[in-house]
């Protein structure tokens, strides 16, 4: 419901249409909603407190202005707060009434988390991960079908290194059992070894050429650990709650890269520089793009191009966006400059969004599998610490294993979605699972409370009188009816913080109605229009919870 749009209609003075002009008032003695007159004032030549008075004598009779008052060159609204009230629980009653249509058989492509299949996914992955997957809800709460892509790193000498390690000093049985913490031994080992061994990395290349030829030895061996890699990326991906519908990687599109350096050879894109295959960007202000090393080998750029030629055969799509830190502002440039010139109109619908970097304050968690923290660590001390919160509530949790893992997703994908996009940040992991403050187990708690609420309802009439809710009611009846408004702005800066930001003040707003009034007292109907209120709150929270990623809990 757009209530400026409702005071707007009913003005009838000089064919205007006052929407953009009126604005929320700032106390409740200038009214709900005001329009100053002093632009129209300056344009007409006239007082702004004739204006206003004018505007006022014009109001048609409707149901939803009380009153107006002139004060200073304001027109002060005063509303009719019960039907207001009613006209927009009732429209927010479903948890549908927060869909649209609007991407309607519109298909749009993310590319998100795109880990190293021959390391273990990091802290920076949590961050990539979290706000693909907030902007791939956002976008099907639009009706734009999501494809949501993972495009590994599942190629080149790393391998070399692993199979490498893995016939020198390791097992098949030991895999098995001890899965990728086993592969990241040899890797970290035979990179320490390479050190003093120089031979070693002329071994690794070979390696890496037989699985490019695949040689029926090396092959297997390589399959078998991306397989490994890949099931323990998908339990931690899982964990927080997302599922890939596309996982080709670098390994994939690297069979399409003669047909693209043909390409760009018969469009002469492609020059030669240090023996190396490039396309010169600098008409454009930007620096080269190496297609081809001196070897012959590609690289990340020339793959790229590979996979966003055949996404586009494949899918389709309306849009192709990359989710990456800020560091790679520059290859997605060169990228998207490329497909210009090769000719593609699709380089318009390509756009790269950046993130600011995400880290832990130092030494807060240390890793037993290497130098820094993984994400495997941090998930690790994120469910230990669950537990050890969830222990100490003072009442017994049915199935506690399950609110830990809510909680712990919840902690985790919430650090990630609390601040700016493109700001840098840290995670203050002990403090993000209080229970007051602004923590993810916070809000899950308000919704558990909402839910509570409704558990113990027992009125069966519906006649509602919802003069019964106050300012502070109202306040929350406001979000809920611009909650669509917020998710199109956060989707419009691809910014799932925006989002976040706003459950956050629905959750202070009801906890402070909560402590002030006395929900389930009074007459029945004064009770029906809290329980509404109590309703459509908690829908709007079930969608909101869901485009930020975090789960909701009925118990907690």
């Amino acid at each position: 419901m757009n209530i400026k749009k409702i005071i707007a209609k009913n003005l009838d003075y000089n064919n205007k249409n006052f929407e953009d002009m009126i604005i929320e008032s700032i106390s409740s003695d200038k009214g709900d909603y005001s329009l100053p007159c002093f632009a129209m004032a300056k344009e007409e030549r006239k007082s702004p407190m004739l204006i206003a008075e004018e505007i006022k004598n014009s109001i048609k009779k409707n149901d939803f202005i009380i009153k107006a008052e002139v004060q200073g060159g304001y027109l002060n609204f005063f509303l009719n707060i019960p039907k207001l009230s009613e006209t927009i629980i009732k429209e927010f009653s479903e948890k549908s009434s927060f869909k649209s249509n609007e991407g309607e058989n519109k298909v749009i492509c993310i590319d998100y988390a795109s880990p190293n299949l021959a390391k273990y996914l990091h802290i920076g992955h949590l961050k990539t991960t979290i706000i693909g997957e907030s902007l791939a809800r956002l976008f099907e709460q639009k009706g734009y079908t999501v494809k949501r892509l993972n495009y590994v790193g599942d190629y080149g000498t790393p391998f070399g290194k692993i199979i490498g390690g893995l016939k020198k000093w390791g097992s098949i049985e030991d895999v098995k059992q001890r899965g990728n913490d086993a592969l990241q031994e040899y890797y970290v080992r035979f990179n320490k070894e390479e050190a003093d061994d120089p031979n070693l990395t002329q071994y690794a290349r070979d390696i890496f050429k037989k699985i490019e030829n695949k040689d029926p030895e090396i092959y297997p061996l390589y399959e078998f650990i991306i397989k490994i890699a890949r099931a323990d990326s998908e339990k931690m991906f899982n964990l927080l709650g997302v599922k890939f519908d596309d996982w080709r990687g670098e390994n994939y599109y690297n069979t399409f890269v003669p047909q693209v350096v043909n390409m760009l050879n018969e469009k002469h894109l492609l020059t030669t520089s240090e023996g190396a295959k490039i396309v010169d960007l600098s008409p454009y202000d930007l620096t080269p793009a190496v297609i081809l090393k001196s070897d012959g080998t590609s690289l990340y750029t020339t793959r790229d191009i590979c996979a966003v030629i055949e996404r586009k055969k494949y899918y389709n799509f309306d849009k192709m966006i990359y989710v990456t830190d800020i560091a790679q502002i520059l290859n997605f440039k060169q990228l998207f400059k490329i497909i210009e010139l090769c000719g593609f109109d699709f380089y318009k619908d390509m756009e790269h969004v950046a993130y600011g970097r995400f880290s832990l304050p130092d030494g807060k968690i240390s890793s037993r599998r290497g130098k820094q923290a993984t994400l495997v660590d941090l998930a690790e001390y994120a469910t230990n610490k669950a537990r050890e919160v969830i222990a100490n509530r003072t009442f017994t949790i049915e199935n506690p294993e399950t609110v830990v893992k809510k909680v712990t997703s919840a902690v985790l994908n919430y650090s990630v979605l609390k601040t700016e996009r493109l700001k840098d940040s840290v995670f203050e992991i002990d403090k993000a699972f209080a229970f007051d403050g602004e923590t993810a187990p916070y809000m899950q708690y308000t919704y558990t409370r909402l839910a509570s609420i409704l558990r113990k309802y027992n009125v069966n009439d519906s006649e509602c009188d919802y003069s019964a809710l106050d300012e502070t009611a109202f306040g929350l009846i406001k979000m809920i009816n611009t909650f669509n408004e917020t998710t199109d702005i956060a989707l419009a800066k691809r910014d799932p913080s925006i989002v976040s930001k706003r459950i956050m003040d629905m959750c202070k707003t009801f906890n402070k109605y909560y402590n002030s009034t006395k929900i389930l007292e009074g007459k029945n109907t004064q009770i029906n229009a809290k329980i509404a209120l109590v309703k459509a709150l908690k829908n709007c929270l079930a969608v909101g919870f869901n485009l930020i990623c975090i789960d909701t809990l009925e118990e907690m």
